[in-house]
């Protein structure tokens, strides 16, 4: 049995459907992230396990205990929430050590855990400043070392770096994953952003319309998305028709062997769903063995580290490429080229 297990957790909101029948197990130690669009229920699931939502049936086992039905206060889960929810009067050493002064720990006892915890979080030299005082980053820290402080069983994180620049949430996913190695606490992490995700996740559950699509590890996921909405979400993969003959395929007109990936069984014949990543994708002149294929530019974007190119087929479909900026420098919408892609990069979906 698992350290947390969800069996058949159902929630509805009058005819909104949160959560349909989902069920997700949990090693002790595990860093799980929830991840979905909005709306998709990851949110609705986290709070179910905080204690805060209330399932209309199924139910969570914890350590082989049923919990279902048990009180936030009494599940001794840390909490971290996006907005910090710091105490504004409080430095940081009396946050960090409020939840041990509700569990009503000793005076000497508060003190050695919040030095712990100051040194774990790296602040221990802002123990007197107030929160207003802090940047986002440190802020954030404060809200860890406080769910962290009294030893949970489970720390539940909600989208917690969405509010940080760019550079501050690359900061605190190294700090994250530091956190979970160090201390050996189970992390469930929720988040709308896949990068966060692939980042610092031992295993990924993706939530799609109050359902859990597929559970994997990051690479697992990457490179074997189980359905279409898999496959768009997670990378913005090319998801392109194509068609399936006898040890051939017919790919934007272009006749190649059938790749070795390709399963009758599982992914049909005739017509059928195929992706390509825009990383795999070369402009100009490809690699021998490379499937070549005619297209024309329909916009170029510069995106920092390279261009986004989309691309149209002769046969009416539409490619993304994220090529080198020398390649793509003189395209314009309009001009005529080639991409290619290595057979071996194409990958194939699920009949559904």
């Amino acid at each position: 049995m698992a350290f947390l297990d969800i069996r058949n957790l159902r929630k509805t909101y009058g005819s909104a459907v949160a959560l349909e029948g989902v069920d997700l197990s949990i090693e002790e130690g595990e860093f799980v992230t929830l991840l979905g669009p909005s709306g998709s229920g990851k949110t609705t699931l986290l709070m179910s396990i905080a204690g805060f939502t209330r399932p209309d049936s199924g139910t969570i086992l914890l350590d082989g205990a049923d919990i279902t039905r048990v009180d936030p206060e009494d599940r001794d889960f840390g909490l971290v929430f996006q907005g910090y929810a710091l105490f504004p009067h409080l430095t940081v050493a009396d946050n960090i050590a409020f939840p041990l002064r509700v569990r009503k720990w000793d005076r000497a006892r508060i003190a050695a855990r919040v030095g712990e915890v100051l040194k774990l979080v790296g602040l221990d030299q802002l123990a007197a400043r107030k929160p207003r005082e802090l940047s986002g980053g440190q802020q954030q820290r404060v809200a860890i070392g406080r769910a962290l402080a009294f030893g949970p069983k489970i720390l539940l994180l909600d989208e917690p770096l969405s509010a940080l620049d760019r550079k501050l949430r690359d900061a605190m996913q190294r700090e994250l994953k530091r956190l979970h190695q160090e201390t050996g606490v189970t992390f469930v992490f929720v988040t709308h952003d896949q990068e966060e995700a692939y980042a610092m996740s031992d295993r990924i559950a993706v939530f799609q319309s109050g359902n859990i699509v597929q559970v994997g590890s990051p690479r697992d996921i990457y490179r074997a998305p189980g359905s279409r909405f898999v496959a768009g979400f997670l990378g913005g993969n090319n998801i392109v028709s194509a068609k399936a003959g006898p040890g051939e395929l017919d790919l934007f007109g272009v006749r190649l062997p059938m790749p070795a990936a390709y399963e009758a069984a599982r992914h049909g014949s005739g017509a059928i769903t195929v992706w390509v990543r825009p990383e795999d994708i070369t402009l100009g002149e490809a690699a021998p063995g490379a499937v070549t294929v005619p297209v024309t530019v329909a916009d170029v974007s510069f995106v920092g580290t390279s261009e986004r190119v989309t691309v149209a087929t002769a046969d009416g479909q539409e490619l993304t490429v994220l090529a080198p900026s020398a390649s793509a420098r003189d395209l314009a919408p309009g001009a005529a080229t080639t991409v290619g892609f290595s057979p071996a990069s194409i990958g194939f979906l699920a009949r559904e």
